[in-house]
C-alpha cells in the first residue's frame, strides 16, 4: 500500500510546524468570532483614569453619542489630531470622543496630547485589556456608540472626519425621530 503523503525526512518537521501553526490559528480565529463585537451589541465597559488622572466611565457618557477611537501613536497620531476641531464642533451637541491608545505609555500619550492640543478623553491601554474586549486587531478601529450604549457603527481603518460627522449626525437624527415617535404615542 502506498502512503497517502510521501514527504522526505527533511519536510517532516516543517509539516509538523505548519500543522501546529494552522491549529493555533484555527483555534484563535474561532475564539475571536465568538467574541467579535457586532453592530447592535452593547458596548463593553471602559473605565479608569484618563491621561490627566481623572476618573471616567463609558457608562457616564450614556445619553451622548460616543466615538471610541482605538489607535497607536506610531500609526494614527495624525488622524487623531484631525478629530479635535470635529470634537469642539459637536461636544456641546451631545457627542464625546474617547481615544484609547494601545501599547504606548501614559507619558507618551500625555506628551502627544499636550503638543497637539487634544482636549477629548484619552486613555492608555498598555496591557491591551480594553482592546481585547473590543476585538481590536488593527489601527485605527472606530466605534460609534449611540446614546443608549449600543454599537451603531464599526470602522476598521481610517475614516475621514466628514464620514464620522455624517455618522454622528445620523445618530442625532435617529434619536430625534425616536423621541418624536415616543411623544406621539405618549403625549
Amino acid at each position: 500500500m502506498k502512503p497517502l503523503f510521501n514527504f522526505q525526512k527533511k519536510s517532516g518537521p516543517i509539516v509538523g510546524k505548519v500543522l501546529v501553526v494552522l491549529s493555533i490559528l484555527c483555534f484563535c480565529t474561532g475564539c475571536d468570532k465568538k467574541h467579535q463585537l457586532k453592530i447592535g451589541d452593547s458596548s463593553p465597559a471602559i473605565s479608569g483614569k484618563d491621561i490627566r488622572g481623572e476618573l471616567f466611565s463609558l457608562d457616564q457618557l450614556k445619553g451622548k453619542v460616543v466615538i471610541i477611537f482605538f489607535w497607536t501613536n506610531s500609526c494614527c497620531g495624525a488622524k487623531l489630531k484631525q478629530l479635535e476641531p470635529f470634537y469642539r464642533q459637536y461636544k456641546d451637541k451631545g457627542m464625546e470622543i474617547l481615544a484609547v491608545d494601545v501599547g504606548d505609555s501614559k507619558e507618551i500619550v500625555e506628551s502627544f496630547a499636550q503638543a497637539n492640543g487634544i482636549t477629548f478623553t484619552l486613555k492608555t491601554d498598555e496591557n491591551g485589556e480594553t482592546s481585547k474586549r473590543y476585538g481590536i486587531f488593527g489601527f485605527p478601529t472606530i466605534f460609534i456608540i449611540d446614546r443608549n450604549g449600543i454599537i451603531r457603527e464599526k470602522i476598521h481603518g481610517d475614516a475621514q472626519t466628514g464620514v464620522l460627522e455624517k455618522l454622528v449626525v445620523k445618530q442625532f437624527r435617529i434619536q430625534k425621530e425616536v423621541e418624536a415617535n415616543y411623544q406621539k404615542i405618549h403625549p
